[in-house]
């Protein structure tokens, strides 16, 4: 067995049976037929995977594939980025070079290739408004497709990627950007970080900077706290339902989300009184009640507990049912 405890972030013990690194599409081309059956999990920067059980009996693949191809069209920029790449690495590599729309998503953990599988989405912006098309391996058919943006069925925290995570391995993402900013500072605490700092609203390296102000300022860092960031989903209810919550809960925070209405999960937490709450070595982030963190002596027993406690209360105040964001090896309730 293969310790891959350090490679996953929440640092809950792992060992796996083998581990396959892939560093180039013709790799994987050559590589994936040859697993046949055996069981798998793909396992990027490890900073969105909750590990359950502390055993994989089959392959981990590690997509370490790096490549950096542009395009450009008038103003339109078009970037090819290989999976192994680190997000936060080429949101700054774009800015650096004047190329514009990643800048809300600036400091979220991880690799590329998680990126559209999970929607990734901070600050009024989701990796679907610049996914123009997504290369993969499909295990299925044993061959690499390319698909488009609008064949990825993005949603909240969601992609087709998602729904068959057994078919799919993200081999390169191909951005749309712009050489023209289009800053989006409505969202959050951005617009009052930006006058704190005397920042420029209009430039989006200014709106970089701010955003990973607010993040450090809130979020505890995964190298030194181990974590996975935002543990549970946003509950996205019809209109109505937000209504009747917010009248009987003036203070909830809610966002308009098309026809519905997402509320905040971190609020409804902090509201319960279950920020700083410990269960073993697992405790509720006393800055961002959404993040759930392990001192370094936490289990996975422990780790249930504290999210079936902070599940049924939810439930039980506000009548709504908490989603776990992160991919888990393993399930939260026994049978």
């Amino acid at each position: 067995m293969f310790d891959l405890t350090g490679l996953t972030t929440l640092k809950l013990p792992f060992h796996a049976a083998s581990v396959l690194k892939l560093s180039s599409i013709e790799n994987v081309c050559v590589s994936m037929p040859e697993l046949g059956s055996a069981p798998r999990l793909i396992l990027g920067g490890g900073s969105n995977l909750v590990v359950l059980e502390p055993e994989f009996d089959g392959v981990v693949l590690r997509p370490e594939i790096k490549c950096f191809e542009v395009t450009e069209s008038g103003s339109d920029i078009f970037l090819e980025v290989g999976a192994g790449h680190q997000w936060h690495d080429i949101v700054m590599q774009t800015l650096e070079r004047g190329w514009f729309g990643l800048e809300n998503l600036a400091l979220i953990p991880g690799w590329m290739g998680a990126a559209p599988v999970q929607n990734i989405g901070a600050y009024g912006v989701e990796l679907k408004d610049h996914c123009y098309r997504v290369k993969l391996y499909d295990f299925e058919e044993e061959a690499v497709i390319e698909l488009d943006a609008s064949e990825l069925k993005f949603g909240y925290r969601h992609s087709i990627l998602k729904e068959t995570p057994d078919r799919f391995l993200v081999l390169t993402v191909t951005l749309k950007l712009s050489t023209v900013p289009n800053p989006r500072v409505g969202y959050g605490a951005i617009a009052d970080e930006l006058e704190k700092q005397n920042l420029k609203s209009s430039d989006p390296r200014d709106i970089a900077k701010a955003v990973m102000s607010i993040r450090q300022s809130k979020l505890p860092d995964p190298a030194d706290t181990p974590n996975v960031g935002s543990f549970f989903k946003n509950p996205v209810v019809r209109t109505d339902v937000a209504e009747r919550l917010k009248a009987e809960f003036p203070d909830m925070p809610t966002y308009p989300d098309g026809a519905q209405t997402k509320i905040a999960a971190g609020w409804m937490i902090d509201h319960l009184g279950l920020k700083g709450h410990q269960v073993g070595g697992f405790s509720v982030h006393d800055r961002q009640a959404l993040v759930l963190t392990n001192d370094g002596s936490g289990n996975a027993n422990e780790l249930r507990e504290l999210v079936a406690l902070i599940r049924s209360s939810v439930k039980a105040t506000f009548g709504l049912s908490l989603a776990v964001e992160p991919t888990q090896l393993g399930q939260f309730n026994r049978t």
